[in-house]
């Protein structure tokens, strides 16, 4: 599968990230990460993350990811299979199924993430999705977890959305490389790009906020990504980037990338 290279880069863009808040990422855990986070707390984060991924464009990112994906494959009948590394409450594997039965597209959906919270925000959501959750199965794993319980499995997509920057720098470009094994076709990154814009934006959204919500969003931010740790990260993981856009006003950015071979 073949994309073509389209790597986005404009001068409001260069300016913005010429005042990153911070040279280099912090390394402190957030809150939702913490094994001893409450309940009540993760809930709460993932009503933020279902807002932010509504107004910043997190589901419209996925939908324009799922569309290179299908252009890439041709016309094959078979069900386009997904898999989401990082799923939270999993309200982007329920957006995109929702769109894509609408547009009769199969699809099959795996969707993972190590947290017990997580899983179980993901489990309440899918309880109120009806039969439309049977095209999404939910496993608590991590990537490390998926040569093991998915031998020889790959899905035409592997997609994670605000989840990589969970990652301490030294661990992204392996876990990049995981994604890229257990992919037949194409890796999708969707997560926050670390400016003093983004900050701007994050404090103002979380302003009443709890201050559990407010901590990790602000965090989150901080620990976002710049555009060459971006290429950089891509590329030590053996990934060659197929496009990459970054949205200044959302704070996010959407990379396509394919292993190179």
């Amino acid at each position: 599968m073949h994309f073509k290279l389209f790597v986005r880069v404009d001068v409001m863009s260069m300016m913005i990230e010429s005042k990153a808040i911070v040279t280099t990422r912090p390394t402190e855990l957030e809150g939702m990460d913490e094994p001893n986070a409450s309940q009540l707390d993760m809930d709460a984060s993932f009503e933020f993350i279902r807002r932010v991924n509504r107004l910043a464009g997190g589901f419209l990112a996925f939908k324009h990811a799922i569309r290179v994906a299908l252009r890439g494959r041709g016309h094959s009948s078979e069900p386009l299979e997904i898999l989401d590394v990082g799923t939270g409450c999993a309200d982007l594997p329920i957006a995109i199924v929702a769109w894509a039965l609408r547009h009769n597209i199969p699809i099959r959906v795996t969707a993972i993430d190590p947290h017990a919270g997580s899983i179980a925000a993901a489990n309440e959501c899918l309880s109120a999705y009806g039969a439309n959750a049977n095209f999404i199965q939910l496993a608590q794993c991590g990537l490390d977890d998926v040569a093991q319980q998915w031998r020889k499995r790959t899905w035409d997509v592997v997609h994670a959305a605000m989840m990589l920057h969970h990652f301490p720098d030294e661990r992204v470009p392996a876990a990049l490389a995981t994604m890229g094994r257990a992919s037949s076709g194409l890796v999708v990154w969707n997560d926050l790009w670390r400016t003093r814009m983004s900050a701007t934006i994050v404090h103002a959204l979380t302003m009443f906020s709890s201050e559990f919500v407010r901590h990790d969003a602000r965090l989150s931010v901080a620990k976002g990504f710049s555009r060459g740790e971006i290429l950089h990260h891509v590329s030590r993981a053996g990934l060659h980037t197929d496009a990459l856009s970054m949205n200044p006003f959302t704070a996010r950015f959407l990379l396509l990338a394919t292993p190179v071979h």
